[in-house]
């Protein structure tokens, strides 16, 4: 929750409204009126009854709060105070700043642009970019700050009393309506006149000497023909507000040339009011009311606190701040341990689940209950169970054919007919040029371990080229075959006529 206060000022009266902001809700609290004597002495004492009477509205709403300590104060020059103009600047002069405004502007203000604070804010943003300036003594801007701030009211931001009607938009949808709408705040004799085009301000003025109806009516009709001249659209409906209002109803028909239906007091839109405010006090102040808004409202607008009056930096802002931003830092932090720690505490929980199916799974999968992740995936790649038999034979069909091609000797013819493995049995049919020859291969595979016995058959002489030959019946069992050996730690290294094992020639 946040709250905001609006000043504005006219030539007999000083206003402000205090604004408390909520979730989607803008709640109008107060509106607070105080009179005031010409001069800057007579704003000065204005200010402080007005800081008073602010004071006492936050103690009583929530004890410990004092005008200073508001999220934001916004105050607006009288509209007879600034001169607005309608310009157009090239984008290369627009881009210089104030400099291009301020030439542009030197032959149009009615007094000296040296001596002027000037604004700007965009309606247009191609080439030429269309703006409406505003321009303002610097010395009547230094004592409106001056005022208000030794009442402890200093304001972030001066803004343009009938352009700050515009930015009742924001709450009141009616305003921001297709097309060309006119608001008129009627007040002390004089009227401040804002026109709308799609919530937008394009044009404003402020009108003096609102004493007849007639004076009233030619006002109005001016302005209208200002508005035109300027290209705009007629406009299609009018909404009054101030005291004088009704006093303002028929020459807004007749000037503006508007049916009776189409001139309507200013509606209050989505804005609330508490217990201190009622509908009549948006009529009272409905700029103070539009300027509290500006602590909800973003985009760029017209504010004359600039050059030498602008705040020292955003130290000051963060002073006021400091409570605030040091209460949501530690919300942050909190949070942020909070969600932290569930965090944490979900993760344990995962962990535990998983570890209980890892023992389940590996229970019924190795009769052996595994907590360790790193053991279980090197037994599910039989490298970790203790008594886990390897299922390699020590010695494969390949490996008798490797023995049978590495320990023949070359210098021995020896030819292969038949070959049979089986399980732990080798039979050998071969054909070689003599008993001798036969006697070698014997002799040769005798030699490897995994044939601990070798036996000679018959041997006869081959028809066809004379040549002896033989069979040979061999016993086919390595060494320890008939222990278990644990999966991957077999070393094939100790087969001499497996892969590993050196090969050699007898």
């Amino acid at each position: 929750m946040a709250r905001y206060l609006g000043i504005e000022a006219t030539d007999a009266k000083l206003k402000c409204a205090l604004l408390r902001t909520a979730y989607k809700k803008v709640v109008l609290e107060g509106v607070f009126t105080v009179f005031r004597n010409p001069g800057p002495e007579g704003l000065a004492a204005a200010a402080r009854e007005l800081g008073a009477m602010v004071s006492q509205q936050l103690l009583a709403a929530q004890p410990g709060v004092r005008a200073g300590e508001l999220d934001g104060i916004y105050a607006a020059m009288p509209g007879t105070d600034v001169s607005l103009r309608l310009v157009s600047l090239p984008r290369a002069v627009h881009k210089r700043g104030d400099k291009g405004l301020r030439a542009e502007l030197e032959d149009n203000v009615p007094f000296d642009v040296d001596e002027c604070i000037v604004d700007a804010q965009i309606l247009a943003n191609k080439d030429p970019v269309e703006l409406l300036a505003a321009a303002a003594r610097e010395d009547r801007v230094r004592a409106f700050v001056d005022a208000l701030k030794g009442s402890g009211l200093e304001p972030r931001e001066v803004g343009v009393g009938p352009l700050c009607l515009a930015e009742l938009a924001a709450e009141i949808p009616e305003l921001a309506q297709a097309g060309a709408a006119m608001v008129v705040y009627a007040t002390e004799s004089h009227a401040e006149v804002v026109v709308l085009v799609d919530g937008a301000a394009r044009f404003a003025r402020a009108l003096n000497g609102l004493t007849t109806p007639a004076a009233r009516t030619r006002a109005v009709r001016q302005t209208v023909a200002a508005w035109l001249g300027l290209g705009g659209a007629a406009p299609t409906v009018a909404f009054l507000v101030g005291d004088e209002a009704q006093e303002m109803a028929a020459p807004c028909m007749e000037g503006a040339s508007l049916p009776a239906e189409r001139v309507l007091p200013l509606p209050n839109g989505a804005i609330e009011f508490g217990p201190g405010a009622s509908p009549q006090s948006l009529w009272e102040a409905p700029v103070a009311v539009a300027l509290a808004a500006r602590g909800i409202a973003r985009g760029a607008r017209i504010d004359l606190r600039k050059g030498a009056l602008s705040m020292g930096g955003g130290g000051e802002v963060f002073r006021e701040r400091a409570p605030q931003m040091l209460g949501a830092a530690a919300a942050v932090v909190l949070f942020w341990g909070i969600a932290t720690w569930a965090r944490y505490q979900g993760l344990v929980t995962e962990r535990d689940r998983l570890q209980e199916t890892l023992l389940r799974v590996t229970r019924e999968a190795f009769n052996e209950a595994v907590d360790d992740p790193v053991r279980a995936m090197s037994m599910a790649r039989g490298q970790g169970g203790a008594e886990e038999v390897d299922p390699m034979p020590a010695a494969d069909a390949f490996d008798v054919m490797g023995v049978l091609s590495t320990r023949i000797s070359t210098a021995v013819r020896h030819d292969i007919e038949l070959l049979d493995i089986n399980r732990e049995h080798v039979q050998l049919q071969g054909i070689v040029d003599s008993l001798q020859d036969r006697d070698r291969v014997v002799e040769a595979l005798g030699q490897w371990p995994c044939f601990p016995g070798v036996r000679p058959g018959r041997a006869q002489t081959n028809p066809g080229d004379n040549r002896q030959k033989y069979t040979l019946d061999i016993e086919f069992r390595c060494p320890g075959s008939e222990r278990n050996t644990r999966r991957g730690e077999g070393d094939r290294g100790n087969n001499p006529g497996g892969p590993a094992a050196p090969r050699q020639g007898s």
